[in-house]
């Protein structure tokens, strides 16, 4: 059923003026883990890793874990508390447990996290001075990424494992905390990276306690910048009959090598897929595919999900002049709201024939129309969002172009990744890359081999030499 109730409900406010249009955005369907204003919600390198990851155990598993903010405060007391009332121990021997977890647990004034099940305690890291957009930025991303699991309460499975009398004491000390239950949005991701998601996660969680509290961070940081370039890359209304099979390609290097112009990294890498035009028509993409998915009751999903779902009602006259009277109706109030704003800078775009013959007409020039009427403001905007999440790791700026990168750490990770610590031919590694949209050229591929040989990772099995075998174990 196509409705238009959405649409005027989230884009026309009663005002002591009467009824006027103003930007909507987010009110249908939720595609990225941030909004155009990065003055309410940030997130960059400033923060780090670790308190993404802290949020994102809160939010999937254990909700009733309240984060280690103050150890005296959220460690030291409940510990003391649960030993003294609980297990009835005497204060003697409460004050040695608590020197131990002390030593163990905040030995140089950090936290520090002895086991996978300690992960949900790890608090929000947002440097100094300490910042509420910061803070924001980092549940807003954890969210994300606990949105991606599916269905959550997979992975507390996942993290069933044994745990000493040590352990066990500490976790239902802080258990009897009563944390913050934070309600959930539910984003929309593109459909491979929802599944490897679950399924590279549930394999990391079944490595060793060590490996896990090592790479966890690395681990989510990569499918936050996984998911987030993919859909920029995907988020084109152009192309709303394309049929989604996988990842868009695209070029890597590594974080040690030169990158000159013509190699594909530049060429073929993020410049061409998620390009400045991706960047700076985001906001109005989103807005468009916002309105769609409100007008057929919301959450449905990308263009592509959209289009086919328009698909199963016949194009009526009755649904054309629906459809027509919403470009109509954006068009001439969005034009208003522009002009009456002080001291706008804007060119007009030409006004465009509202009349359409299909949905994907309809796709076409609603999209137009909210990109090329989107406040110029929002471009930077929303390109300093992408940036900031980004550049902490796999993106790069290069003789002026932003190229993607992979760090050592980054590299070894994912190597062990596709493989599973299992042998593997090198060229069977880099197609696993590619199922992750990441490929590499020839001078890359000699840079990673010249680097698993340095690691004596890298075995020839053939007189030829030619077919080389890789093992990674975590």
């Amino acid at each position: 059923m196509i409705s238009t109730d959405t649409f005027y409900s989230e884009f026309y406010k009663n005002t002591a003026k009467g009824t006027e249009f103003h930007d909507s955005f987010r009110s249908s369907v939720l595609v990225l883990p941030f909004t155009s204003n990065p003055s309410t919600s940030n997130y960059d390198r400033t923060c780090g890793l670790r308190g993404v990851t802290g949020e994102f155990f809160r939010r999937s598993k254990d909700r009733q874990a309240k984060a280690i903010e103050d150890f005296e405060k959220n460690a030291v007391i409940p510990v003391k508390s649960y030993l003294e009332n609980v297990k009835h121990m005497k204060e003697k021997q409460v004050d040695e447990f608590i020197d131990i977890m002390t030593d163990i647990m905040y030995a140089d004034g950090t936290l520090a996290i002895i086991n996978p099940s300690f992960l949900k305690f790890i608090p929000l890291s947002i440097g100094a001075p300490k910042s509420k957009k910061y803070e924001h930025g980092q549940k807003a991303l954890a969210e994300y990424l606990s949105s991606m699991l599916s269905p959550k309460d997979l992975l507390i499975n996942m993290l069933s494992r044994q745990t000493n009398l040590f352990n066990d004491i500490i976790i239902k000390s802080l258990n009897t905390t009563e944390g913050e239950i934070a309600a959930d949005n539910e984003y929309i991701f593109m459909p491979f990276v929802r599944k490897s998601f679950g399924e590279d996660l549930k394999w990391l969680l079944e490595r060793e306690d060590s490996v896990v509290v090592r790479y966890i961070h690395v681990f989510l940081h990569f499918y936050l910048c996984y998911s987030i370039s993919q859909t920029i890359a995907y988020l084109d209304p152009r192309k709303y009959a394309d049929v989604i099979t996988g990842p868009i390609k695209m070029y890597y290097i590594l974080s040690s090598e030169h990158s000159s112009e013509s190699r594909d990294a530049v060429v073929n890498g993020w410049s061409k897929h998620v390009n400045k035009e991706a960047e700076e028509k985001l906001f109005g993409r989103i807005q468009a595919l916002d309105i769609i998915n409100g007008m057929l009751g919301g959450n449905i999903g990308f263009y592509n999900d959209v289009y086919n779902k328009l698909q199963e009602t016949e194009f009526s006259d009755e649904i054309k002049n629906k459809l027509e009277e919403v470009l109509t109706a954006y068009q001439k109030d969005k034009r208003e709201q522009l002009k009456s704003r002080e001291n706008a800078k804007f060119q007009f775009p030409d006004e465009i024939d509202t009349r359409v013959n299909s949905y994907g007409e309809f796709i076409e020039k609603l999209a137009i129309l909210c990109t090329t009427l989107q406040s110029k403001e929002y471009e930077s905007k929303m390109r300093i969002r992408i940036n900031n999440i980004m550049k902490i790791r796999l993106l790069s700026t290069r003789r002026g172009r932003e190229v993607l990168n992979l760090d050592d750490e980054m590299l070894f990770f994912l190597m062990a990744m596709i493989s599973k610590g299992k042998r593997m031919k090198l060229e069977d590694l880099y197609a696993g890359f590619s199922n992750y949209g990441i490929l590499f050229d020839f001078e890359t591929k000699s840079a990673i081999e010249s680097y698993l040989l340095k690691l004596n990772l890298l075995e020839r099995k053939s007189d030829s030499g030619e077919a080389q075998y890789v093992t990674i174990v975590l």
